[in-house]
């Protein structure tokens, strides 16, 4: 994945926790059985992984009826957006989303931050300062995305111990979404 400008995400990384102490978030646990939102991030690299994970996106939504899905998808080129078949509401964001001091413009990237998902999932297999800004960021009750060795960022950490492919992630958080029981 390209990078947004080095200044950009110097800047932003050194203001990023004085951005989230404003953030109002209240970790619940959430599993398909009880979740109403979901919102799924991840990194645009091609084509075929952003079907795998929209092909995952109407599965939630098929399966769980009651459940809605939207999706933010971060890409290095505006121009791919085009190129991208949707099956469920999907908003794409790039480094032009950002500006000069690293902070995030008004937008559809911001507006699913601030939005109170029940769940987050995070679908990126590498760590790239958007969507960890856009993760940080976010309100959400219970945030969900592969386990990074001494990062704490997620309340359910996902660990695809050497497959650290977007296949085998979904297949992960999908057992862990079903199988955790809720007291209500």
């Amino acid at each position: 994945m390209k990078k947004i400008g080095v200044i950009q995400e110097f800047l932003g990384k050194l203001l990023l926790p004085l951005r989230v102490k404003k953030n109002d978030r209240k970790p619940k646990v959430f599993t398909y059985d009880n979740a109403k939102e979901i919102g799924i991030l991840y990194n645009v690299t091609d084509k075929d992984t952003h079907q795998q994970i929209a092909n995952y996106a109407a599965f939630i939504t098929k399966a769980h009826k009651e459940i809605s899905v939207n999706m933010l998808g971060y890409m290095d080129f505006t121009e791919l957006e085009q190129c991208l078949t949707n099956t469920v509401p999907t908003s794409f964001f790039s480094p032009l989303d950002f500006s000069w001091n690293g902070k995030l413009r008004p937008g559809a990237a911001l507006d699913f931050a601030k939005k109170k998902y029940d769940i987050l999932i995070d679908m990126t297999t590498e760590t790239s300062f958007p969507t960890l800004y856009i993760e940080k960021l976010s309100c959400a009750s219970y945030k969900v995305g592969r386990y990074i060795e001494n990062d704490m960022r997620y309340d359910l950490m996902i660990d695809t111990k050497n497959d650290n492919t977007i296949s085998c992630l979904i297949t992960q958080i999908n057992v862990y979404l079903t199988k955790i029981k809720v007291k209500q």
